[in-house]
């Protein structure tokens, strides 16, 4: 059985984000820092390799895998109620000389590693259907209509993974830590300003020792609020 465990605030901070944003009509997937602090970057530019999976989804919740084609940055080609991709930038090992995008196996000296993924769903427009999760990956479901808040309203999320809900992570609000989540997996966030909203979180799973010590899965649900 594998078990859960709580990821560190600190890489959930730290960590560069991954979002989806509409770029002369195509919903287009970015990577680096949505909101870069000075010496930062905005995108970094990643391999079309680490887009593992793309889904757009209709308003049944129905997904359709979407071809991954060699142009960079990857866009979905139609327009969908919701949008989907998992990335994947592999192995990362710390050693003596630093950090590596490198399995465990072949760094010498290391001292910690771990396999990176990394999910993104954005919905552009409500349905009943999105009230429950639309994968069997980490999840975050709003569980109301996030298109009807105003300023300062709370919405009701819920994170999932493999189809239940999961407890005591931590979830971040445009990277602030807004708390854990409930027994029920569930969570209130305020919104305290209009536009993109990017609620995120993380998990951490023991790996088989040899690649990497453990597995980092981290997801975002994106909304705007208008």
């Amino acid at each position: 059985m594998i078990a859960l465990i709580f990821l560190l605030i600190f890489s959930l901070c730290l960590a560069h984000d991954l979002w989806l944003e509409k770029r002369e009509g195509k919903m287009v997937l970015y990577y680096g820092h949505l909101e870069p602090k000075p010496g930062e970057e905005k995108f970094i530019k990643y391999k079309t390799e680490n887009v593992l999976k793309a889904l757009c989804f209709n308003k049944e919740g129905n997904g359709m895998k979407v071809a991954i084609k060699e142009d960079y940055p990857f866009s979905f080609p139609m327009a969908c109620s919701a949008y989907y991709v998992l990335f994947s930038t592999g192995y990362w090992t710390k050693g003596v000389q630093g950090l590596k995008n490198l399995p465990k196996d072949r760094v010498e000296s290391p001292l910690e590693s771990w396999l990176s993924y990394e999910s993104v769903k954005r919905i552009e427009e409500w349905s009943e259907a999105f009230k429950r999760p639309l994968t069997e990956d980490l999840e975050i479901v709003p569980l109301e209509d996030p298109f009807n808040l105003k300023l300062y309203d709370k919405v009701r999320l819920r994170v999932y993974y493999r189809g239940k809900p999961v407890k005591g992570v931590v979830v971040l609000h445009n990277n602030h830590v807004v708390g854990t989540t409930e027994e029920d997996g569930g969570i209130n966030v305020r919104i305290k300003g209009k536009g993109l909203q990017r609620i995120s979180t993380s998990i951490k799973e023991r790996a088989d020792g040899i690649k990497a010590d453990y597995i980092i899965k981290s997801t975002s649900l994106i909304f705007e609020v208008r």
